[in-house]
């Protein structure tokens, strides 16, 4: 039928008789002779009970001719019924096939002896395991119900993977040796463990593995988030640190996954931040707790509080902590935390304040900490258009520019951030060969944090807008002071992460590719200067930007799609180049440029773009998420479930750690 034609409504006809076929399938059968509508769409034998038993005459009805005209109609409108399910069988058929992607994905981690998923009980029905805590309390872990599992040699070396290239790179959620010594004892939670795989298998090289294990991490996050709202938002759970480490792992992971994701990190960050602080974790943990545990809760905080910040370098994007809030101490050095000891550290009012006379040193994640305040400082005035203190302008002492701008130069005095990376880096470095990732990570990012703040400072498109908004005319003394740092500090940027692969220092977090895309951005204004020499220096460093990214790219969606848009950006770069010449005023960009330039310094903007060669090979159901609060927070689950018994919602396919046996 036609769209554009009036409905046709099909009287109800009355079948003297329907054929066998149909009779024993139960369905509505046509009637028609000498085969209905149905046997023809499907193709079988059509055959009624009166021709069975021999031929029966008919009396001739008045309405022949009628009739005859009303199957006329009904074979039209069922051949386009036909049509149209024809149409939903093939988008069925494309979930379908998704669907058996995900699942062949997934197969790899269904073997025996598997951590997570179905394994048969020893005797009858798996009774739940009960473990009398010291306090007196019964903590009860369910059984196992059916779903994926993940092979032990399988997730022990994705384990690997994560503590080997995640951990401390930024983000430090894990005191290593508990969380192995847990893992192994089934005492980490299930959304937990399967956060983690999501998080690490890109990094995973076991042959088992296919190359491209995007959809396997699909899948595992996927679980882990359902696992939570099963779980863990119930009217009768308590939240507790756990359920803040999978939340902000999962958050990260839709962030840096591509448009088809990015919704729904900006709510899991928020909802990071809202639990751990209903947990307290801002404020000094209890001291009944083992150092160790002490200081994991500190980095959890720490950690989401650096997440917030990060994700914040762009438009309509303010931080959800404030800073204000954050009493306790930072983290301590990584030696401390390994050996289980206790390390009085400073806070972060002190360590950033510039009067504070204090002689004590923090741990390199702390640097980390400290570097991200100001990152998120100066993403709000540069970004966000954002006044803390006045609307002097840049130049004035009294402005919040020139606080952030002595603010960097007391972190590099009193953080040694001037020192050369090969003299910092090398009393990290394990006697068997190779560097210890956990200080030499931090190490890396504080210096990138910092290259980059004084970047985004004067980086020649933002500087020129916040010129322009504050309706400001800057002499050209200024811009051309500004300039050159910008210049000096985009290239110290690439050169810093050289040197780090030099050293053998892989670093591979999403955000490092927002920082050499910044650089690049910057470079990018030069291609095309006057003097032969930074012209050539600009042309060199956008390629070194551009091939980073390309690499880092094959672990993170986002940064491919940074390589994608510096790489457009490089084809016309004449347009660019007046913005960073010294003239106060030049020709404002046309939209299209100034859409590329923003895609260029917005984490948020380009995290949320799709690459060409991304679209060109996906389907309108990539990753069977939706952009819609339902699934958010889960489709197949109703309002009524959220307070029902834990064990009735697990037998939703929810996979589950516990019970299973250790290594």
């Amino acid at each position: 039928m036609d769209s554009n034609d009036e409905p046709f409504y099909l009287p109800v006809h009355r079948v003297a008789q329907a054929c066998v076929t149909c009779r024993r399938k139960k369905i509505r059968c046509t009637g028609n002779r000498p085969i209905c509508m149905q046997c023809r769409r499907l193709r079988q034998e059509c055959v009624y009970t009166d021709s069975l038993n021999g031929p029966k005459s008919n009396p001739p009805s008045r309405q022949e001719g009628q009739e005859g005209h009303s199957g006329d109609s009904v074979l039209h409108t069922n051949e386009a019924i036909i049509e149209r399910l024809a149409s939903i069988e093939t988008t069925l058929q494309s979930f379908a096939d998704k669907l058996e992607r995900l699942s062949n994905a997934a197969s790899i981690f269904t073997q025996p002896g598997s951590r997570l998923g179905p394994e048969a009980p020893p005797s009858g029905e798996r009774q739940s395991k009960r473990k009398h805590l010291s306090d007196g309390e019964l903590e009860v872990t369910s059984p196992t119900p059916e779903g994926y599992s993940v092979s032990e040699e399988v997730l022990m070396s994705v384990v690997d993977a994560y503590f080997m290239y995640a951990q401390n790179q930024p983000y430090s959620f894990f005191h290593e040796g508990n969380f192995r010594r847990r893992l192994a004892q089934n005492e980490l939670a299930d959304h937990l463990v399967l956060a983690v795989v999501a998080s690490a298998v890109r990094f995973c090289t076991h042959p088992q593995l296919p190359v491209d294990t995007h959809e396997v991490a699909v899948t595992y996050a996927n679980k882990s988030w359902q696992s939570v709202i099963s779980n863990c938002f119930g009217t009768s759970t308590a939240a507790n640190v756990s359920i803040v480490q999978t939340i902000a792992l999962l958050a990260l992971f839709d962030f840096t996954a591509g448009k088809s994701r990015h919704g729904a990190a900006w709510v899991k960050i928020g909802m990071a931040v809202r639990i751990a602080q209903d947990l307290g974790l801002m404020l000094e943990p209890p001291a009944d707790l083992s150092f160790a545990d002490q200081e994991e809760r500190r980095r959890v905080f720490w950690s989401v509080y650096l997440l917030d910040r990060l994700v914040s370098c762009g438009r309509g994007r303010p931080p959800a902590i404030v800073d204000a809030c954050c009493q306790l101490q930072l983290p301590c050095d990584e030696q401390t935390w390994r050996d289980g000891a206790w390390q009085q550290t400073l806070t972060l009012d002190e360590l950033a304040n510039r009067t504070s006379p204090s002689p004590q040193r923090a741990g390199l994640f702390a640097h980390v900490i400290v570097m991200a305040y100001t990152v998120g400082r100066a993403a709000q005035y540069m970004l966000q258009e954002f006044n803390i203190r006045s609307r002097y302008p840049p130049w004035d002492p009294s402005s919040d520019f020139a606080a952030i701008e002595a603010d960097l130069l007391h972190l590099e005095s009193r953080l040694e951030l001037d020192k050369p990376l090969a003299e910092t880096l090398s009393p990290y470095y394990i006697p068997a060969g190779g560097a210890d990732y956990h200080h030499t990570g931090p190490i890396v990012f504080s210096t990138a944090l910092f290259h980059l703040c004084y970047c985004m400072l004067t980086h020649p498109f933002l500087l020129r807008r916040r010129l322009e908004i504050g309706q400001i005319t800057a002499p050209s003394s200024f811009l051309a002071r500004m300039f050159d740092t910008g210049w000096h500090h985009a290239q110290r940027m690439v050169e810093l992460f050289k040197a780090a692969n030099n050293h053998g220092c892989m670093f591979r977090s999403s955000f490092s590719g927002y920082c050499i895309l910044i650089a690049g951005s910057i470079a990018a204004c030069y291609t095309d200067d006057e003097d032969t020499a930074k012209r050539l220096k600009a042309s060199n460093l956008l390629q070194e930007a551009i091939t980073y990214l390309q690499g880092t790219g094959r672990y993170w969606r986002n940064v491919s799609t940074m390589g994608e848009i510096l790489q457009h950006a490089a084809e016309n770069t004449l347009v660019y180049s007046q913005l960073a010449s010294q003239r106060s005023q030049i020709a404002p960009l046309s939209p299209e440029h100034s859409n590329t330039m923003w895609s260029l310094v917005d984490y948020s903007t380009i995290s949320n773009e799709t690459s060409a060669s991304l679209a060109a090979n996906q389907s309108t159901t990539a990753d069977l998420w939706f952009d819609s609060w339902i699934d958010l927070f889960g489709m197949q689950y109703s309002a009524g479930d959220f307070g029902t018994d834990r064990n009735a919602l697990d037998g939703a396919a929810v996979p589950q750690v516990g019970n299973l046996p250790g290594l």
